[in-house]
């Protein structure tokens, strides 16, 4: 919902059109071309029905009331931040849509219907427009939510609760900041040794699952996903998982294996899969509706080929390809 610029113009550009003196250039989309961008299959329509999955991350802010962010330091003030601005772009796009189309209804969905740190709002304070609030439990027992698994022992000693229960809070401070360049030059080797114990027990548990869906013949294989707090971690910890080339002295590349076999993306001889295993994405650059930025098409190269491949292998059409941007 983020209106976009209509033509890109470099700064001295704007200023050589606009002229010494001259009125400010509106360059920027209108909500009416914003939405026939968006969501073009709508337009001409009128009363839509809007149902928001994720609805805690939609609402507007508390009027007046003072910014609590000062309250977070580092990545969790920067975090309230984004998740303020996301919130406003979202709600600001339905009202966008309601001057110009109307809606009908709103539906909001979410499994914690409450204001977020940073809303103006005191955190946790339940949706005043909640209709029905489905207990936790009953939502496990319907199998409708992931299933929390709760670690109660490890085999890291010398602690009194288990390490695992609480990893982020052992192992943050040795963790790359912020920014895809800041994982640059280091070693997905070297991370915390507390994390890559808590990578083996899970994948432990992975392979288990593995072979009995391998055995009951089942068609597709079970999926294991790792989270991360920014992009300089998750470059790191896909490296670890999934292998990759590390410079050498003499400026050749040598294969470092995947330390768990079955998420390794090269096979016993060290060539790259046809269909990779481990998958790097970027949930922000995906979400943000807006073209791969340089840094991210520099990481994750390889990958971002191999799906152009196989775009023009699917649909024979080669220009379809090239327009992955």
């Amino acid at each position: 919902f983020k209106l976009r610029e209509r033509m890109e113009l470099s700064k001295g550009g704007r200023l050589l059109l606009q002229g010494k003196g001259g009125e400010e250039l509106d360059t920027l989309e209108t909500e009416g071309q914003m939405l026939q961008r968006v969501m073009p299959e709508l337009m001409g329509m009128k009363n839509i029905l809007a149902i928001n999955d994720e609805a805690h991350h939609c609402y507007r802010e508390k009027p007046g009331a003072a910014p609590d962010e000062d309250d977070l330091k580092g990545d969790d003030r920067k975090e309230a931040e984004q998740n303020n601005e996301a919130a406003r772009l979202w709600i600001s796009g339905l009202e966008a849509v309601n001057r110009k189309l109307g809606l009908a209804r709103v539906f909001d969905l979410s499994a914690t219907p409450f204001f977020l740190h940073g809303s103006g709002y005191a955190e946790g304070t339940l949706f005043p427009w909640t209709l029905s609030d489905f207990s936790l439990m009953d939502a496990i027992e319907c199998g409708i939510v992931k299933l929390p698994r709760v670690p109660v022992a490890d085999n890291i000693p010398g602690a009194e609760m288990p390490m695992f229960r609480n990893l982020w809070e052992h192992i943050r401070a040795k963790m790359p900041k912020k920014g895809r360049g800041k994982a640059e030059g280091l070693n997905p080797l070297d991370l915390p040794m507390q994390l890559q114990t808590a990578f083996q027990a899970l994948y432990g548990h992975y392979e288990k699952t593995f072979e009995l869906w391998v055995q009951k013949k089942v068609s597709v294989s079970p999926c294991f996903i790792v989270v991360c707090n920014n992009t300089s971690t998750s470059k790191l910890v896909y490296d670890y998982i999934a292998g990759f080339q590390q410079a050498q002295k003499d400026g050749a590349s040598q294969l470092v294996e995947g330390r768990l076999p079955l998420f390794r993306n090269h096979d016993e001889h060290g060539n790259p899969l046809g269909r990779p295993r481990t998958l790097l994405i970027d949930s922000e650059q995906l979400e943000s509706g807006e073209g791969l930025d340089d840094q991210f098409r520099t990481l994750a190269a390889e990958e971002i080929e191999r799906f152009r491949r196989e775009i023009v292998e699917r649909s024979g059409d080669a220009q379809a390809g090239q327009n992955l941007t």
